[in-house]
């Protein structure tokens, strides 16, 4: 959730006064007027898709002025909430929550669940209208989206744990999260897939390939599989003493110094050890992670006689930037991970 503090008392608590109405949304200050008499609000919660409201600090009125997605009707959205869990070393990992749309949050358990790590590593997951979550707590599963050690936006301390932590610590983080709510008695354990892109995409691979008991299926979009390679080609493509090539070893391991490691870590190197199903998803004009990642991956899960299959996205980017082949990711995952978890599981 977003938190604010102004040095002027009087906008203070008109901001402060709107966070408090709206306790268990997201409440998000996009703009202003220039003598701060009227303020935008764009609001997230378990009732809108996202809403922006303008404050008028003179009349102390409220205004509805546009819903951002007024085609998805409230009742379709599942709720939001941000919630925290400890690791298995005691760090407090915050997290989001999203609940299957229309489940008695009070009486829900035993509930299929999908977890989504995100991106980055260094970014983060808040109370928003997240697309993909959605997408999937619509059809009746409950998301959780970890920020784990390594994730930014919760403090310089918390982004440095990731540091040299790839298939470590960031990987119990997410791992412990879901034991967490087996634990609670809200996650059913037969039914937990593991879904994600980029580095979430990485971690997915990873909780298949080292914690394989706990997955149903995995899903990965535009991966990182083997770890040596992408570095020799952030190498080749920018230069040995280029900053992207000493950010990621710094962040993941030496190229040269630390081979045993990046290999021991790289879901490619240990395709043997998965039991779950795999789907791939990468886009062919991919310029941030190469699709030949996905396709070192397929290789490998086919050589272990292991059941994967790679979706291949045309002319995409590496962030399923166009709504076509988006909306058919979105169903080739919707049919993978309903087969595995879903009512057609039980």
């Amino acid at each position: 959730m977003p938190s604010y503090k102004f040095y002027d008392p009087d906008v203070d608590a008109a901001v402060s006064g709107m966070v408090n109405q709206f306790s268990t949304a997201s409440v998000n200050l996009v703009s202003w007027t220039d003598d701060w008499s009227k303020l935008l609000y764009l609001i997230y919660g378990s009732d809108t898709p996202g809403s922006y409201v303008l404050q008028d600090r003179e009349t102390g009125q409220m205004m509805l002025v546009a819903d951002e997605r007024d085609n998805i009707p409230p009742d379709a959205v599942g709720q939001m909430v941000s919630v925290n869990y400890k690791a298995r070393d005691g760090l407090n990992i915050p997290s989001i929550l999203t609940w299957p749309a229309g489940v008695d949050i009070e009486t829900a358990s035993k509930l299929p669940l999908v977890v989504m790590p995100h991106g980055g590593p260094e970014s983060y997951d808040a109370v928003g209208f997240d697309w993909m979550a959605q997408y999937f707590a619509n059809r009746g599963y409950l998301v959780l989206q970890p920020n784990f050690r390594g994730s930014s936006g919760y403090g310089t301390e918390h982004r440095i744990l990731g540091k040299g932590e790839w298939g470590g610590k960031m990987q119990d983080d997410i791992t412990d999260g879901v034991q967490t709510l087996v634990e609670q008695g809200l996650a059913d354990p037969t039914r937990v897939c593991i879904v994600g892109a980029s580095y979430g995409g990485y971690a997915a691979l990873a909780g298949g390939a080292f914690t394989p008991d706990l997955y149903k299926c995995v899903v990965a979009i535009a991966p990182v599989s083997d770890i040596r390679p992408l570095l020799v080609d952030v190498k080749w493509d920018n230069g040995r003493k280029h900053w992207a090539l000493d950010y990621w070893q710094e962040n993941i391991g030496d190229l040269d110094e630390e081979r045993e490691k990046l290999d021991a870590i790289s879901p490619a190197r240990a395709a043997d050890k998965f039991t779950a199903p795999v789907l791939l998803i990468h886009g062919n004009d991919d310029t941030v992670v190469p699709i030949k990642q996905s396709e070192i991956m397929e290789r490998a899960l086919e050589k272990a006689g292991k059941d994967v299959t790679f979706l291949e996205l045309e002319g995409e980017d590496h962030w399923m930037s166009d709504g076509d082949t988006r909306i058919d990711a979105l169903r080739a995952m919707a049919i993978f991970i309903d087969q595995h978890i879903g009512a057609e599981a039980e």
